[in-house]
């Protein structure tokens, strides 16, 4: 799993904190810090998202950055494949994602 850090809001002000970053605690977790927000550009930024996923739930709208989000994707896939599933906020639809990656 790949957890990206960008910053979005005011707080946001540089790499996330070690209790931050604890809260996703599986040892298989890479974690990058975006400074730049370059994934949400090369991702075709908030406009994009309804396409970058076959099943996606979004409860808020994303005005600059495409943030606090999930992506599922299948076994093998490649750059620029739709992933199987997207919610965001990521705690509103938690139940939601557990399901997707049980999969």
């Amino acid at each position: 799993m790949l957890v990206v850090w960008e910053p979005v809001l005011p707080t946001d002000w540089g790499t996330p904190s070690p209790s931050l970053t604890s809260m996703v605690g599986d040892r298989r977790v890479v974690q990058f810090w975006d400074r730049e927000r370059r994934l949400s550009s090369a991702m075709g930024g908030p406009g994009a998202v309804e396409r970058l996923a076959k099943s996606a739930e979004v409860g808020f709208r994303m005005k600059d950055v495409i943030w606090d989000a999930a992506f599922v994707y299948p076994p093998g896939a490649h750059w620029g494949d739709a992933a199987e599933t997207l919610v965001a906020p990521v705690v509103e639809y938690s139940g939601n994602l557990a399901r997707a990656l049980a999969r």
